[in-house]
């Protein structure tokens, strides 16, 4: 879904929005140490630290990528990674296509929002690198919070890529006598022999594809990375629950006709059923509502309310291996992306929960305002942040 607004440079941008909310583990009233160089935050007037409570400049048609911008300032491990300059002992310069410039922008723009109160931040230096990496972001036209965030995510993971060197080896494919979970392992490996960094360590999982032969009852499973679930909505209006969403991705659906794989055993095209399952659960789990179809346009915006909860999130339902199943499955809600307005015309805004005093605030561009939890769930949410329970910084 595109934003649409006219170009007001200092004042937020006015149409609908997409909203990022932030969630983190510890409640603080005191003022005490920001992550950045260990240097003390100054205390809002109630006494808790106020730094990150500062807007961004909407140049034209930027909402949504502002949006992105403070859901990750409010990403707890991201932001400690950025400000602490980690980043910096680990930028690739041998194969990265940016050697650096992208992140070493975005951290410097992320400084900013967590320097002082009550700015407003130009992201133009920031901008002119990441159309610089994914060219479709020139000019200010309307684009689309969630690709923009793929986007973004990939340029920052290439730029500290621990892989230098990419292997030439071509590796045979993987022993189809090992068990799932030995097959899940050496995809796993095989993945990190080309892509490692400090960005996937935070925001990748691993899904399980299993494709079943209806003749011969023959199992074929794959593993693949994900960085988030874009989950169908069931529905067109009215409400209903995330697990809808979810049960809905991962049911088994029935591939005949012109859909039907070849069969490895059977050596022939047969009528199979394929379903999903998570293999591997990510520390931060990103999760986008399909409410634009590409193949659907006219039908125009999903505008249901999704029912999602903002702690407690299980999903061992899902998982692919029943030994997980009750542990390391249960996350909690601390970003939600919100677009309002129409296919071709909206505006995004993020709601963050505050990394360290738990507090709500709303992100209207320049504009920074608190906001009640009651507030979050509504029929506007586009993408939610969750993150693993119990996990606070991991970097």
């Amino acid at each position: 879904p595109p934003s649409s607004e006219a170009p007001q440079p200092a004042a937020p941008c006015g149409a609908p929005a997409a909203l990022l909310v932030h969630r983190v583990v510890t409640r603080r009233t005191d003022n005490f140490e920001s992550p950045r160089l260990g240097r003390r935050a100054p205390p809002t007037a109630n006494g808790a630290r106020g730094s990150g409570l500062n807007g961004l400049r909407n140049i034209g048609n930027t909402c949504f990528m502002n949006s992105v911008i403070q859901c990750l300032s409010n990403t707890r491990p991201l932001l400690e990674y950025l400000l602490k300059q980690t980043y910096l002992s680990e930028t690739n310069t041998t194969n990265s296509s940016m050697k650096g410039a992208l992140i070493k922008a975005f951290a410097k723009m992320i400084e900013e929002l967590w320097t002082g109160e009550g700015q407003v931040i130009n992201t133009s230096a920031f901008k002119g690198q990441i159309q610089h990496f994914a060219p479709r972001f020139m000019g200010y036209s309307q684009q689309d919070a969630q690709e923009f965030l793929r986007y973004l995510l990939e340029g920052l993971h290439e730029d500290v890529n621990r892989v230098e060197h990419r292997p030439s080896t071509v590796l045979p494919d993987i022993d189809d006598s090992l068990s799932d979970n030995q097959k899940a392992e050496e995809s796993w490996r095989r993945y990190l022999r080309i892509d490692n960094s400090s960005v996937l360590d935070v925001f990748v999982g691993q899904l399980k594809s299993t494709l079943k032969c209806t003749v011969c009852g023959h199992c074929s499973v794959t593993f693949d990375p994900f960085w988030d679930l874009s989950l169908p909505i069931p529905s067109r209006t009215g409400q209903l629950r995330l697990h809808q969403c979810l049960e809905h991705f991962t049911r088994e659906e029935v591939l005949d006709g012109d859909e039907k794989p070849t069969c490895a055993k059977c050596q022939t095209r047969r009528k199979c059923t394929k379903s999903f399952s998570i293999q591997k659960f990510p520390k931060t789990l990103v999760i986008h509502l399909k409410r634009f179809s590409p193949m659907e346009r006219f039908r125009g915006k999903l505008s249901c309310t999704v029912e999602f909860p903002l702690t407690g999130l299980d999903l061992s339902a899902y998982a692919a291996n029943p030994a997980n199943r009750g542990r390391g499955c249960t996350y909690n809600l601390y970003g939600v992306a919100n677009h309002s307005g129409t296919t071709y015309s909206g505006h995004y805004t993020a709601y963050c929960r505050h990394p360290y005093t738990h507090e709500w605030h709303e992100y209207n561009d320049s504009r920074v305002s608190s906001i009640a939890s009651r507030s979050i769930v509504s029929s506007e949410a586009y993408v939610l942040f969750y993150e693993l329970s119990g996990h606070t910084s991991h970097l």
